[in-house]
């Protein structure tokens, strides 16, 4: 009888289930995806589950039979507690997805069809040598079958620290919001300027340094800047405070996905300021925000490399400047051409970070295992 469980490290796929059925939203952008194609997996095999490490404690079965899971607990910290809900399980397939080193090291032991999938990057040399200086060996052992990043550079990235090229799969969810859907723009609107900030508030997203660099526009431009997420709010909303801009700076915690959109389009610039240290693999809000045809302000952060053009389909600043931030925001808004040009080049850079391997797709090869369905992998391995 088979089996598959699927781990995450954070997430709630009950709350997500449950706020999906009663308005039809979704807060975080492939949840709703996520959940068709579980449903999807569940008609084929006998019990489907996905577990959320971080969630509050619940195990229950959604109205189509799909298992969901809360552990209430840190897998890098306390990985017992999120074992004993994967053995309460007993999958016969297991999917890590996160480079979660104790629940890989628990499925190579137990004798599950084991996979890995990430979303992570592994530029930070913290990352690369210290934390997860095991993984490539683990990646490589035969037992695992299925190992993939989001996104091109992010499945590079694996290659680059020893994993091997013809087990790597960069994937991605589908992306239906396009910029030929949109009009492009011609330049920013009229006073206040509106800069737009989606994802986690943590200085390693680069809130902080989007702060300071609004502060540091403040004497010559007036800006207003919008934060969507959730995090460290408060104490991003003091070192608003004591720069002098805690009027210029709302937080407007999580807001339904199917809203984000618009907001970019109203907004002036979409900037997406992440630092080296993210883990980043390749954010939502990125695909979002170019195919808004709102400008994006980009961070130099390596997994976005090869996707933006500086000045053609986004500025890019060097991460952690907030000067050099701010100065790109003057940039932009200063030359109507520019604006112009980047929010028509856009488009190509969104076709460029197309992928054609959809996580769900991957997923359902990977329970098949044909010949058909190997040879599909071999196709799209990084080698």
């Amino acid at each position: 009888m088979t089996r598959l469980l699927i781990v995450h490290y954070a997430g709630d796929f009950r709350e997500a289930d449950r706020l999906r059925r009663e308005s039809g939203e979704e807060v975080y952008y492939g949840h709703g995806y996520i959940l068709d194609q579980l449903e999807a997996l569940k008609a084929q095999y006998a019990e489907v589950g996905f577990l959320c490490s971080l969630a509050p404690a619940y195990f229950e079965k959604l109205e189509n039979g799909v298992t969901v899971i809360g552990a209430n607990a840190n897998p890098d910290r306390d990985p017992a507690s999120v074992i004993a809900q994967i053995q309460r399980f007993a999958p016969t397939h297991l999917i890590v997805f996160g480079p979660m080193l104790p629940l890989i090291r628990w499925g190579l032991a137990n004798s599950v069809r084991l996979g890995v999938i990430m979303a992570d990057s592994f530029a930070n040399p913290y990352y690369r040598w210290v934390r997860f200086r095991t993984l490539p060996r683990l990646l490589n052992d035969p037992r695992i079958t299925l190992v993939a990043n989001h996104g091109a550079n992010a499945a590079r990235a694996l290659v680059g620290i020893g994993v091997r090229p013809e087990k790597v799969l960069a994937w991605d969810f589908p992306h239906h919001r396009t910029p030929e859907a949109q009009p492009t723009k011609a330049q920013a609107g009229q006073s206040p300027l509106k800069l737009l900030y989606v994802g986690s508030v943590s200085a390693k997203k680069g809130i902080g340094d989007l702060i300071r660099a609004s502060a540091l526009l403040k004497d010559g431009l007036d800006v207003r800047l919008d934060v969507v997420g959730v995090g460290a709010t408060r104490r991003f909303a003091a070192l608003a405070a004591r720069l002098g801009i805690a009027d210029r700076v709302r937080f407007l915690g999580l807001v339904p996905n199917g809203l984000i959109l618009g907001m970019m389009q109203a907004a002036d610039a979409v900037v997406v300021p992440s630092r080296h240290s993210f883990p980043e693999g390749l954010p939502l809000t990125l695909f979002e925000g170019l195919a808004s045809r709102t400008p994006v302000i980009a961070s130099d952060h390596p997994m976005f490399a090869g996707h933006l053009e500086d000045g053609e389909s986004a500025l890019i600043f060097p991460a952690g400047k907030p000067r050099a931030l701010a100065e790109a925001v003057q940039r932009l808004v200063s030359d109507p051409a520019l604006y112009a040009r980047v929010s028509k080049g856009s488009a190509a850079a969104w076709h460029r970070m197309q992928n054609p391997v959809k996580w769900g797709e991957m997923i359902d090869r990977w329970m098949r295992d044909s010949r058909e369905d190997r040879a599909w992998f071999a196709r799209h391995a990084v080698a």
